[in-house]
């Protein structure tokens, strides 16, 4: 990948537990990361039998990462810990709120967030190859988005 383009298309991501105590950065990003933002919406038919849309607030925000933890060092990913570390982490804080912070030229998110899914595997060569599902999380008390 080009310079050009990893500035184009490179991303980093973040994440923070128990007031930035512990902050972790994922290794790599694949260039395809997709967040969902889905608008709530109503759909109703009123008393002439038409249908009517009732517009509604922006939904709860959705990120999966699917990519990997290294097992080893790669000189191309730069200073990183290893798969364990970042295991340890997600497992460990799995009940947790998280603060997600995605910065790239095109995305800028800052987020409370809880885990909704986290699947991995270890691969042949001690990578483990991981999908990380994420769910905005609006704390009830205040209910605004942080």
């Amino acid at each position: 990948m080009s310079i050009a383009n990893y500035i184009m298309t490179g991303m980093e991501i973040y994440f923070s537990v128990d007031n930035n105590k512990e902050i972790i950065k994922i290794p790599y990003v694949p260039p395809d990361v997709e967040i969902f933002s889905p608008l709530e919406y109503e759909i109703f038919e009123n008393w002439k039998g038409q249908l009517l849309t009732l517009i509604g607030e922006e939904g709860l925000r959705e990120i999966t990462i699917e990519s990997f933890f290294p097992g080893k060092i790669y000189k191309w990913l730069g200073s990183i810990m290893l798969a364990p570390g970042y295991l340890d982490f997600f497992k460990r804080n799995r009940n947790k709120k998280f603060r997600i912070v995605v910065v790239s030229l095109s995305v800028r998110l800052n987020m409370l967030c809880t885990i909704s899914d986290f699947t991995y595997r270890k691969k042949h060569n001690g990578d483990v190859s991981y999908s990380l599902s994420i769910k905005e999380y609006i704390d009830p008390v205040g209910g605004k988005r942080a």
